[in-house]
Protein backbone atom coordinates (compact mmCIF):
# COMPACT_ATOMS: atom_id res chain seq x y z
CA UNK A 1 0.00 0.00 0.00
CA UNK A 2 3.04 2.27 0.13
CA UNK A 3 2.48 3.67 -3.35
CA UNK A 4 -0.85 5.13 -2.22
CA UNK A 5 0.94 7.79 -0.21
CA UNK A 6 3.41 8.96 -2.87
CA UNK A 7 3.42 12.25 -4.76
CA UNK A 8 1.44 12.28 -8.05
CA UNK A 9 3.82 11.32 -10.85
CA UNK A 10 3.01 14.18 -13.21
CA UNK A 11 2.96 17.12 -10.79
CA UNK A 12 4.03 20.30 -12.58
CA UNK A 13 5.65 23.45 -11.11
CA UNK A 14 3.56 26.59 -11.14
CA UNK A 15 6.51 28.70 -12.29
CA UNK A 16 6.17 27.65 -15.96
CA UNK A 17 5.56 30.51 -18.42
CA UNK A 18 2.25 28.96 -19.62
CA UNK A 19 0.79 29.23 -16.12
CA UNK A 20 -2.88 28.99 -17.18
CA UNK A 21 -2.40 25.60 -18.80
CA UNK A 22 -0.15 24.44 -15.97
CA UNK A 23 -2.72 25.37 -13.30
CA UNK A 24 -5.48 23.54 -15.18
CA UNK A 25 -3.24 20.48 -15.43
CA UNK A 26 -2.47 20.76 -11.74
CA UNK A 27 -6.19 20.86 -10.88
CA UNK A 28 -6.77 17.79 -13.06
CA UNK A 29 -3.91 15.98 -11.31
CA UNK A 30 -5.38 16.81 -7.89
CA UNK A 31 -8.84 15.60 -8.90
CA UNK A 32 -7.42 12.37 -10.34
CA UNK A 33 -5.38 11.79 -7.19
CA UNK A 34 -8.37 12.42 -4.92
CA UNK A 35 -10.51 10.08 -7.02
CA UNK A 36 -7.85 7.40 -6.57
CA UNK A 37 -8.42 7.66 -2.83
CA UNK A 38 -11.66 5.69 -3.04
CA UNK A 39 -11.32 2.13 -1.79
CA UNK A 40 -12.51 0.57 -5.04
CA UNK A 41 -9.40 1.85 -6.84
CA UNK A 42 -7.12 0.36 -4.17
CA UNK A 43 -8.01 -3.21 -5.13
CA UNK A 44 -8.62 -4.12 -1.48
CA UNK A 45 -9.61 -7.76 -1.01
CA UNK A 46 -9.83 -8.38 2.75
CA UNK A 47 -11.65 -5.90 5.00
CA UNK A 48 -11.56 -5.81 8.79
CA UNK A 49 -14.51 -3.94 10.34
CA UNK A 50 -14.36 -2.09 13.67
CA UNK A 51 -17.48 -0.98 15.53
CA UNK A 52 -17.22 1.58 18.33
CA UNK A 53 -19.97 1.17 20.90
CA UNK A 54 -21.29 4.54 22.00
CA UNK A 55 -22.26 5.45 25.55
CA UNK A 56 -25.71 4.15 26.41
CA UNK A 57 -25.91 1.96 23.30
CA UNK A 58 -26.79 -1.70 23.75
CA UNK A 59 -24.47 -4.40 22.50
CA UNK A 60 -27.23 -5.76 20.26
CA UNK A 61 -27.71 -2.35 18.61
CA UNK A 62 -23.97 -1.96 18.07
CA UNK A 63 -23.80 -5.41 16.49
CA UNK A 64 -26.70 -4.51 14.17
CA UNK A 65 -24.88 -1.34 13.08
CA UNK A 66 -21.75 -3.38 12.40
CA UNK A 67 -23.74 -5.89 10.33
CA UNK A 68 -25.14 -3.00 8.32
CA UNK A 69 -21.61 -1.72 7.71
CA UNK A 70 -20.70 -5.18 6.45
CA UNK A 71 -23.56 -4.95 3.97
CA UNK A 72 -22.24 -1.59 2.77
CA UNK A 73 -18.71 -2.94 2.29
CA UNK A 74 -19.94 -6.10 0.57
CA UNK A 75 -21.99 -3.98 -1.84
CA UNK A 76 -18.65 -2.59 -3.04
CA UNK A 77 -17.46 -6.11 -3.77
CA UNK A 78 -14.95 -6.25 -0.90
CA UNK A 79 -15.06 -9.41 1.27
CA UNK A 80 -15.12 -8.99 5.05
CA UNK A 81 -12.70 -11.27 6.91
CA UNK A 82 -13.46 -10.22 10.50
CA UNK A 83 -15.47 -7.83 12.71
CA UNK A 84 -14.41 -6.31 16.01
CA UNK A 85 -16.70 -4.45 18.42
CA UNK A 86 -14.93 -2.11 20.83
CA UNK A 87 -16.20 -0.32 23.92
CA UNK A 88 -13.61 2.40 24.68
CA UNK A 89 -13.80 4.10 28.06
CA UNK A 90 -12.68 7.35 26.44
CA UNK A 91 -11.92 8.57 22.92
CA UNK A 92 -8.20 8.77 22.22
CA UNK A 93 -7.48 11.97 20.22
CA UNK A 94 -4.57 10.40 18.30
CA UNK A 95 -6.03 7.04 17.23
CA UNK A 96 -9.66 7.15 18.49
CA UNK A 97 -8.83 3.81 20.16
CA UNK A 98 -6.53 3.30 23.10
CA UNK A 99 -2.95 2.10 22.61
CA UNK A 100 -3.80 -1.43 23.74
CA UNK A 101 -6.72 -1.71 21.34
CA UNK A 102 -4.55 -0.37 18.47
CA UNK A 103 -2.09 -3.20 19.15
CA UNK A 104 -4.95 -5.71 19.35
CA UNK A 105 -6.25 -4.60 15.95
CA UNK A 106 -2.72 -4.83 14.52
CA UNK A 107 -2.60 -8.47 15.63
CA UNK A 108 -5.99 -9.13 14.03
CA UNK A 109 -4.76 -7.53 10.79
CA UNK A 110 -1.78 -9.91 10.72
CA UNK A 111 -3.94 -12.92 11.63
CA UNK A 112 -6.51 -12.31 8.88
CA UNK A 113 -4.10 -10.76 6.34
CA UNK A 114 -6.42 -7.76 6.02
CA UNK A 115 -5.55 -4.96 3.61
CA UNK A 116 -8.35 -2.55 4.64
CA UNK A 117 -9.75 -1.41 8.01
CA UNK A 118 -13.22 0.17 8.08
CA UNK A 119 -14.58 2.04 11.12
CA UNK A 120 -18.33 2.26 11.75
CA UNK A 121 -17.97 5.88 12.87
CA UNK A 122 -16.40 9.10 11.64
CA UNK A 123 -12.63 9.48 11.86
CA UNK A 124 -10.89 12.85 11.93
CA UNK A 125 -8.30 13.40 9.19
CA UNK A 126 -5.52 13.19 11.80
CA UNK A 127 -6.84 9.93 13.29
CA UNK A 128 -7.19 8.43 9.82
CA UNK A 129 -3.64 9.43 8.90
CA UNK A 130 -2.16 8.21 12.20
CA UNK A 131 -3.86 4.81 11.99
CA UNK A 132 -2.71 4.30 8.40
CA UNK A 133 0.86 4.98 9.47
CA UNK A 134 0.51 2.72 12.52
CA UNK A 135 -0.95 -0.25 10.62
CA UNK A 136 0.58 0.46 7.19
CA UNK A 137 -2.65 -0.13 5.27
CA UNK A 138 -5.74 1.79 4.14
CA UNK A 139 -8.06 2.98 6.93
CA UNK A 140 -11.44 4.50 6.12
CA UNK A 141 -14.68 5.30 7.93
CA UNK A 142 -18.37 4.72 7.27
CA UNK A 143 -18.69 8.08 5.54
CA UNK A 144 -16.05 7.22 2.94
CA UNK A 145 -17.72 3.86 2.25
CA UNK A 146 -21.03 5.59 1.55
CA UNK A 147 -19.28 8.18 -0.64
CA UNK A 148 -17.68 5.41 -2.71
CA UNK A 149 -21.03 3.66 -3.10
CA UNK A 150 -22.63 6.91 -4.24
CA UNK A 151 -19.76 7.51 -6.68
CA UNK A 152 -20.20 4.02 -8.13
CA UNK A 153 -24.00 4.19 -8.50
CA UNK A 154 -24.72 7.81 -9.55
CA UNK A 155 -25.95 8.01 -13.14
CA UNK A 156 -27.71 11.34 -13.81
CA UNK A 157 -25.72 14.52 -14.27
CA UNK A 158 -27.06 16.01 -11.06
CA UNK A 159 -26.20 12.95 -8.98
CA UNK A 160 -22.69 12.80 -10.46
CA UNK A 161 -22.13 16.46 -9.58
CA UNK A 162 -23.51 15.95 -6.07
CA UNK A 163 -21.17 13.01 -5.50
CA UNK A 164 -18.18 14.93 -6.84
CA UNK A 165 -18.96 17.87 -4.56
CA UNK A 166 -19.41 15.68 -1.47
CA UNK A 167 -16.17 13.81 -2.15
CA UNK A 168 -14.18 17.00 -2.72
CA UNK A 169 -15.50 18.49 0.53
CA UNK A 170 -14.64 15.25 2.35
CA UNK A 171 -11.14 15.11 0.82
CA UNK A 172 -10.18 18.74 1.37
CA UNK A 173 -9.01 18.34 5.01
CA UNK A 174 -7.30 15.07 3.99
CA UNK A 175 -4.95 16.48 1.35
CA UNK A 176 -1.92 15.65 3.47
CA UNK A 177 -3.15 12.06 3.54
CA UNK A 178 -2.69 11.86 -0.23
CA UNK A 179 0.62 13.73 -0.14
CA UNK A 180 2.34 12.85 3.13
CA UNK A 181 5.65 14.15 1.79
CA UNK A 182 4.13 17.65 1.84
CA UNK A 183 3.05 17.47 5.46
CA UNK A 184 6.63 16.64 6.46
CA UNK A 185 8.03 19.79 4.80
CA UNK A 186 6.51 22.34 7.14
CA UNK A 187 8.53 24.82 9.16
CA UNK A 188 10.47 28.06 8.74
CA UNK A 189 9.67 31.70 9.33
CA UNK A 190 7.36 33.80 7.17
CA UNK A 191 8.86 34.04 3.68
CA UNK A 192 11.31 31.19 4.28
CA UNK A 193 8.95 28.24 4.64
CA UNK A 194 9.62 25.07 2.73
CA UNK A 195 8.35 24.32 -0.75
CA UNK A 196 6.10 21.53 0.52
CA UNK A 197 3.83 23.77 2.56
CA UNK A 198 3.57 26.27 -0.29
CA UNK A 199 2.51 23.48 -2.68
CA UNK A 200 0.02 22.08 -0.17
CA UNK A 201 -1.61 25.47 0.35
CA UNK A 202 -1.74 25.93 -3.42
CA UNK A 203 -3.49 22.58 -3.74
CA UNK A 204 -6.00 23.60 -1.09
CA UNK A 205 -6.83 26.79 -2.99
CA UNK A 206 -7.23 24.86 -6.24
CA UNK A 207 -9.52 22.32 -4.59
CA UNK A 208 -11.61 25.12 -3.05
CA UNK A 209 -11.87 26.68 -6.52
CA UNK A 210 -13.03 23.34 -7.92
CA UNK A 211 -15.64 23.05 -5.14
CA UNK A 212 -16.96 26.52 -5.99
CA UNK A 213 -17.18 25.53 -9.67
CA UNK A 214 -19.08 22.34 -8.84
CA UNK A 215 -21.55 24.31 -6.72
CA UNK A 216 -22.22 26.73 -9.58
CA UNK A 217 -22.73 23.92 -12.09
CA UNK A 218 -24.96 22.06 -9.66
CA UNK A 219 -27.07 25.21 -9.22
CA UNK A 220 -27.59 25.40 -13.00
CA UNK A 221 -28.60 21.73 -13.19
CA UNK A 222 -31.04 22.17 -10.29
CA UNK A 223 -32.61 25.19 -11.97
CA UNK A 224 -33.19 23.10 -15.09
CA UNK A 225 -34.74 20.34 -12.98
CA UNK A 226 -37.00 22.85 -11.24
CA UNK A 227 -38.24 24.07 -14.64
CA UNK A 228 -39.09 20.49 -15.64
CA UNK A 229 -40.80 19.90 -12.30
CA UNK A 230 -42.83 23.10 -12.66
CA UNK A 231 -44.05 22.02 -16.10
CA UNK A 232 -45.01 18.65 -14.66
CA UNK A 233 -46.93 20.28 -11.81
CA UNK A 234 -48.84 22.52 -14.22
CA UNK A 235 -50.71 19.40 -15.26
CA UNK A 236 -52.34 18.55 -11.94
CA UNK A 237 -51.68 14.81 -11.80
CA UNK A 238 -51.52 13.71 -8.13
CA UNK A 239 -48.07 12.64 -6.95
CA UNK A 240 -46.92 9.90 -4.58
CA UNK A 241 -43.39 9.36 -3.22
CA UNK A 242 -41.88 6.08 -2.06
CA UNK A 243 -39.57 6.62 0.90
CA UNK A 244 -37.97 4.31 3.41
CA UNK A 245 -34.84 2.60 4.59
CA UNK A 246 -32.38 1.44 1.95
CA UNK A 247 -33.07 -2.01 0.48
CA UNK A 248 -36.68 -2.02 1.73
CA UNK A 249 -38.01 -2.85 -1.76
CA UNK A 250 -39.14 0.58 -2.98
CA UNK A 251 -37.96 0.03 -6.57
CA UNK A 252 -39.62 -3.39 -6.68
CA UNK A 253 -42.89 -1.83 -5.51
CA UNK A 254 -42.65 0.90 -8.18
CA UNK A 255 -42.12 -1.76 -10.84
CA UNK A 256 -45.04 -3.84 -9.56
CA UNK A 257 -47.50 -0.92 -9.60
CA UNK A 258 -46.38 0.84 -12.78
CA UNK A 259 -45.00 -1.96 -14.92
CA UNK A 260 -41.70 -0.05 -15.13
CA UNK A 261 -38.27 -1.69 -15.27
CA UNK A 262 -36.38 0.27 -12.65
CA UNK A 263 -33.11 -1.32 -11.48
CA UNK A 264 -33.75 -3.75 -8.62
CA UNK A 265 -30.83 -5.26 -6.69
CA UNK A 266 -30.60 -6.88 -3.27
CA UNK A 267 -28.00 -4.46 -1.95
CA UNK A 268 -27.82 -1.16 -0.12
CA UNK A 269 -28.24 2.07 -2.12
CA UNK A 270 -29.16 0.38 -5.41
CA UNK A 271 -31.21 3.52 -6.18
CA UNK A 272 -29.65 6.97 -5.99
CA UNK A 273 -31.47 8.94 -8.69
CA UNK A 274 -35.20 9.73 -8.38
CA UNK A 275 -37.33 7.79 -10.85
CA UNK A 276 -40.91 8.86 -11.63
CA UNK A 277 -43.45 6.62 -13.35
CA UNK A 278 -47.16 6.97 -14.15
CA UNK A 279 -49.54 4.55 -12.40
CA UNK A 280 -53.10 3.92 -13.63
CA UNK A 281 -55.85 3.09 -11.17
CA UNK A 282 -59.17 1.38 -11.78
CA UNK A 283 -61.42 3.66 -13.80
CA UNK A 284 -58.58 5.29 -15.70
CA UNK A 285 -57.43 7.66 -12.94
CA UNK A 286 -53.67 8.30 -12.86
CA UNK A 287 -51.03 9.46 -10.44
CA UNK A 288 -47.24 9.90 -10.55
CA UNK A 289 -45.12 7.71 -8.28
CA UNK A 290 -41.48 8.57 -7.50
CA UNK A 291 -38.83 6.22 -6.13
CA UNK A 292 -36.31 8.05 -3.91
CA UNK A 293 -32.91 7.27 -2.41
CA UNK A 294 -33.08 5.07 0.68
CA UNK A 295 -32.34 6.32 4.18
CA UNK A 296 -29.74 4.82 6.48
CA UNK A 297 -28.52 5.26 10.05
CA UNK A 298 -25.55 7.55 10.63
CA UNK A 299 -25.94 9.12 7.18
CA UNK A 300 -23.71 12.23 7.32
CA UNK A 301 -25.64 15.49 7.16
CA UNK A 302 -23.58 16.75 4.22
CA UNK A 303 -24.69 13.70 2.25
CA UNK A 304 -28.31 14.38 3.17
CA UNK A 305 -27.78 17.90 1.80
CA UNK A 306 -25.99 16.57 -1.29
CA UNK A 307 -28.93 14.33 -2.19
CA UNK A 308 -31.65 16.67 -1.02
CA UNK A 309 -32.92 16.94 -4.61
CA UNK A 310 -34.07 13.33 -4.68
CA UNK A 311 -35.67 13.76 -1.25
CA UNK A 312 -37.45 16.97 -2.27
CA UNK A 313 -39.91 14.76 -4.14
CA UNK A 314 -41.13 13.55 -0.76
CA UNK A 315 -41.78 17.12 0.37
CA UNK A 316 -43.72 18.01 -2.80
CA UNK A 317 -45.76 14.78 -3.03
CA UNK A 318 -49.46 14.69 -2.15
CA UNK A 319 -49.02 11.36 -0.34
CA UNK A 320 -45.95 9.56 1.03
CA UNK A 321 -45.74 5.77 0.98
CA UNK A 322 -43.29 4.74 3.69
CA UNK A 323 -41.86 1.33 2.80
CA UNK A 324 -40.13 -0.91 5.35
CA UNK A 325 -38.71 -4.45 5.23
CA UNK A 326 -41.16 -6.51 7.28
CA UNK A 327 -38.61 -9.28 7.88
CA UNK A 328 -35.79 -7.09 9.14
CA UNK A 329 -34.98 -7.46 12.84
CA UNK A 330 -34.33 -3.71 13.03
CA UNK A 331 -37.76 -2.84 11.57
CA UNK A 332 -38.72 -0.49 14.40
CA UNK A 333 -35.47 1.48 14.21
CA UNK A 334 -35.70 1.67 10.41
CA UNK A 335 -39.15 3.25 10.69
CA UNK A 336 -37.85 5.68 13.33
CA UNK A 337 -34.91 6.72 11.11
CA UNK A 338 -37.27 7.38 8.20
CA UNK A 339 -39.62 9.41 10.42
CA UNK A 340 -36.69 11.52 11.65
CA UNK A 341 -35.40 12.29 8.14
CA UNK A 342 -38.89 13.18 6.89
CA UNK A 343 -39.34 15.65 9.74
CA UNK A 344 -35.93 17.17 8.98
CA UNK A 345 -37.07 17.68 5.38
CA UNK A 346 -40.29 19.34 6.47
CA UNK A 347 -42.48 16.45 5.28
CA UNK A 348 -43.40 15.11 8.71
CA UNK A 349 -47.02 16.27 8.50
CA UNK A 350 -47.65 14.91 5.01
CA UNK A 351 -50.33 12.27 4.49
CA UNK A 352 -48.50 8.96 4.89
CA UNK A 353 -49.21 5.26 4.33
CA UNK A 354 -47.00 2.68 6.05
CA UNK A 355 -46.27 -0.39 3.91
CA UNK A 356 -44.53 -3.44 5.36
CA UNK A 357 -42.96 -5.10 2.34
CA UNK A 358 -41.55 -8.62 1.80
CA UNK A 359 -44.24 -10.33 3.88
CA UNK A 360 -43.91 -13.36 1.59
CA UNK A 361 -40.82 -14.25 3.68
CA UNK A 362 -42.85 -14.43 6.93
CA UNK A 363 -44.96 -17.17 8.49
CA UNK A 364 -48.50 -16.75 9.82
CA UNK A 365 -47.45 -15.99 13.40
CA UNK A 366 -44.97 -13.33 12.29
CA UNK A 367 -47.65 -11.68 10.17
CA UNK A 368 -50.09 -11.60 13.07
CA UNK A 369 -47.44 -10.07 15.32
CA UNK A 370 -46.70 -7.39 12.72
CA UNK A 371 -50.36 -6.52 12.25
CA UNK A 372 -50.73 -6.20 16.00
CA UNK A 373 -47.69 -3.95 16.33
CA UNK A 374 -48.62 -1.80 13.29
CA UNK A 375 -52.42 -2.00 12.96
CA UNK A 376 -52.62 0.78 10.32
CA UNK A 377 -49.91 -0.70 8.09
CA UNK A 378 -50.52 -2.52 4.81
CA UNK A 379 -48.84 -5.93 4.61
CA UNK A 380 -47.51 -6.27 1.09
CA UNK A 381 -45.21 -8.29 -1.12
CA UNK A 382 -43.93 -6.55 -4.23
CA UNK A 383 -42.64 -9.94 -5.36
CA UNK A 384 -45.93 -11.85 -5.23
CA UNK A 385 -48.33 -8.92 -5.62
CA UNK A 386 -50.05 -9.57 -2.29
CA UNK A 387 -51.49 -6.39 -0.80
CA UNK A 388 -51.17 -4.40 -4.03
CA UNK A 389 -54.92 -3.73 -4.39
CA UNK A 390 -55.18 -2.66 -0.75
CA UNK A 391 -52.36 -0.15 -1.30
CA UNK A 392 -53.96 1.29 -4.46
CA UNK A 393 -57.30 1.67 -2.61
CA UNK A 394 -55.54 3.38 0.31
CA UNK A 395 -53.75 5.70 -2.10
CA UNK A 396 -57.03 6.65 -3.77
CA UNK A 397 -58.59 7.47 -0.39
CA UNK A 398 -55.54 9.46 0.74
CA UNK A 399 -55.41 11.46 -2.50
CA UNK A 400 -59.12 12.23 -2.22
CA UNK A 401 -58.88 13.33 1.41
CA UNK A 402 -57.18 16.60 0.45
CA UNK A 403 -59.71 17.29 -2.35
CA UNK A 404 -63.16 18.64 -1.65
CA UNK A 405 -66.37 17.77 -3.51
CA UNK A 406 -67.04 20.31 -6.26
CA UNK A 407 -69.85 20.61 -8.82
CA UNK A 408 -68.87 21.78 -12.32
CA UNK A 409 -71.01 22.72 -15.31
CA UNK A 410 -69.14 22.18 -18.59
CA UNK A 411 -70.45 23.55 -21.91
CA UNK A 412 -70.46 21.17 -24.92
CA UNK A 413 -67.30 22.74 -26.39
CA UNK A 414 -65.22 22.05 -23.22
CA UNK A 415 -65.50 18.31 -22.87
CA UNK A 416 -61.72 18.18 -23.09
CA UNK A 417 -61.88 19.12 -19.40
CA UNK A 418 -64.06 16.07 -18.76
CA UNK A 419 -61.39 13.78 -20.22
CA UNK A 420 -58.67 15.32 -18.06
CA UNK A 421 -60.80 15.11 -14.91
CA UNK A 422 -61.36 11.40 -15.45
CA UNK A 423 -57.59 10.93 -15.65
CA UNK A 424 -56.49 13.25 -12.87
CA UNK A 425 -59.34 13.44 -10.35
CA UNK A 426 -62.09 11.34 -8.79
CA UNK A 427 -65.38 11.73 -10.67
CA UNK A 428 -68.33 11.03 -8.37
CA UNK A 429 -71.29 11.68 -10.66
CA UNK A 430 -72.19 12.95 -14.16
CA UNK A 431 -75.54 14.39 -15.34
CA UNK A 432 -76.62 16.07 -18.56
CA UNK A 433 -79.06 18.94 -19.13
CA UNK A 434 -79.82 21.36 -21.96
CA UNK A 435 -76.82 23.56 -21.01
CA UNK A 436 -74.18 20.84 -21.01
CA UNK A 437 -72.58 18.42 -18.56
CA UNK A 438 -72.81 18.62 -14.76
CA UNK A 439 -69.96 16.83 -12.96
CA UNK A 440 -69.45 16.17 -9.26
CA UNK A 441 -65.71 15.69 -8.69
CA UNK A 442 -63.05 15.96 -6.02
CA UNK A 443 -60.69 18.86 -6.69
CA UNK A 444 -57.65 20.31 -4.96
CA UNK A 445 -57.60 24.04 -4.17
CA UNK A 446 -55.28 24.61 -7.14
CA UNK A 447 -57.65 22.81 -9.51
CA UNK A 448 -60.60 24.75 -8.14
CA UNK A 449 -58.77 27.96 -8.90
CA UNK A 450 -58.13 26.94 -12.51
CA UNK A 451 -61.73 25.80 -13.05
CA UNK A 452 -63.40 28.59 -11.06
CA UNK A 453 -65.46 29.80 -14.05
CA UNK A 454 -67.11 26.36 -14.36
CA UNK A 455 -67.94 25.82 -10.65
CA UNK A 456 -71.64 25.77 -9.73
CA UNK A 457 -72.18 27.89 -6.57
Amino acid sequence: MGELFQKPANTLPLSSPSSGTIIRNRVDNIIIELEKRDIMSRMCERALLIGVREAGESRESSQAHLEELEGLVLSLGIPVVSRLLTNPREIHPRWLLGKGKVEEVAAAIDEHQADLVVFDCDLSPAQQRNLEREWNLAVIDRREVILDIFADRASTREAVLQVALARMQYSLPRLTRAWTHLSRQRGGARGTRGKGETQLETDRRLVLSKIAGLKKELTRVREQRDVRRKKRLERPVPSVSLVGYTNAGKSSLLNALSGAEVLVEDKLFATLDPTTRRVKMTGGREFLMTDTVGFIRKLPHDLVDAFRSTLEEAVLADVIVQVADAGNEELGEHITVTDTVLHELGAGEKSRILVLNKVDTLDVHQREALQGAFPDAILLSAHSGEGGEALVDALGAALDAARSLTVLRLPPDRWDIRSRLHQESTVIQEDYDEDGLIMTVRLSPEEQGRLASFIVP
